[in-house]
């Protein structure tokens, strides 16, 4: 019925992956363009691949595994499979799922997988139970609506820090005018990546310029610094979304530990949202893990909860693991 091949790496390859998610989360735009960063963002040291199912010239389906870059341990790779929901029901999800994993098993030393759901696909979270995955973390997904926010009582506490000579300016201008701008930014990043519930291996100052090098969606004029006499405090970064211009998402926003709890990380959301109605945008997504300051700000400024995103795993110790993810 199927017939699964590697993906060439084109932008038709791309646009019909991108497709295929659209069809499954229609609210949740992307594009072949996000899709094909995500890949070049890995870079060579950590192998990614993607396989397309298709039912004659009809994109039915797909995969995707690469090694894990939050999680730099050895052997643990992120895996993703999506199907229409036209092919859905119908096999298709695990004759993808058994073709593609088994050729990812072949290729590496796999230790443990990590794959990634929203609360609201029901069909999805039975898949990865029936196989022996279990939740790792859930995360808070929420939108704000930008047109016509009003900021007044946001920008009267920012003049209050603005009085105290801390300045929130565009990365575009810092690195244009600090030369050891890198630096600053690969500091203060490390250390608030540090504190999160589920921090991520740290880079190096070089593995981190590699990273930023590769990265295609990222914007110095939308990347925000807390500054005062010369030392970043704070910083936030947004990109926007390839898929639908209006909207936009918070990628990263943290404070340095000797700064925190003086309304710097709102101070930053003000000055973003601000930035965002400059450029027309309509709509600011973001995520975050309950509970954490930063959640509770997003829920101050009056976000809008969406479907938590989870993220299971599951190891794989022996080859009795590799039949259950391979029923």
């Amino acid at each position: 019925m199927f017939e699964i091949r590697e993906s060439d790496g084109t932008p038709t390859s791309y646009a019909a992956m991108a497709d295929i998610l659209l069809a499954v989360a229609p609210n949740n735009p992307v594009s072949g363009d996000d899709l094909a960063n995500e890949d070049l963002s890995l870079g060579e040291s950590h192998p990614g691949y993607r396989w397309l199912a298709w039912s004659g010239d009809t994109p039915a389906g797909f995969f995707a595994g690469a090694e894990e870059t939050w999680d730099r341990s050895p052997g643990r790779f992120r895996v993703y499979a999506a199907v229409d929901p036209r092919w859905q029901g119908r096999g298709a999800g695990r004759g993808i799922w058994n073709h593609c994993l088994s050729a990812l098993l072949d290729k590496h030393e796999v230790a443990e997988l990590t794959c990634e759901t929203r609360a609201d696909q029901e069909r999805g979270i039975r898949f990865l139970q029936d196989r022996g995955f279990v939740i790792k973390k859930t995360t808070r997904e929420s939108e704000l609506e930008a047109t016509g926010y009003d900021l007044t009582e946001q920008l009267r506490r920012r003049d209050g820090l603005l009085a105290q000579g801390i300045e929130f300016l565009p990365l575009s201008q810092l690195s244009a005018d600090d030369p050891a701008w890198f630096g600053k930014y690969h500091k203060l990043r490390m250390e608030f990546l540090a504190d999160l519930v589920y921090p991520p291996a740290p880079l190096t100052l070089t593995e981190l310029w590699e990273e930023h090098q590769r990265n295609g969606a990222f914007d110095p004029s939308m990347t925000f610094i807390a500054v005062r006499n010369g030392e970043w405090l704070a910083l936030t970064a947004l990109w926007q979304s390839a898929a639908d211009p209006t909207l936009w998402w918070t990628s990263l926003t943290g404070v340095s530990r000797a700064h925190r709890r003086l309304g710097l990380a709102s101070a930053l959301k003000t000055t973003a949202i601000e930035a965002v109605q400059r450029r027309e945008g309509t709509r600011i997504r973001t995520d975050t893990v309950a509970g954490t300051p930063m959640f509770k700000i997003n829920q101050a400024f009056g976000f809008r909860r969406l479907p938590d995103a989870q993220t299971w795993q599951r190891p794989l110790c022996a080859e009795a693991d590799v039949r259950e993810v391979l029923r």
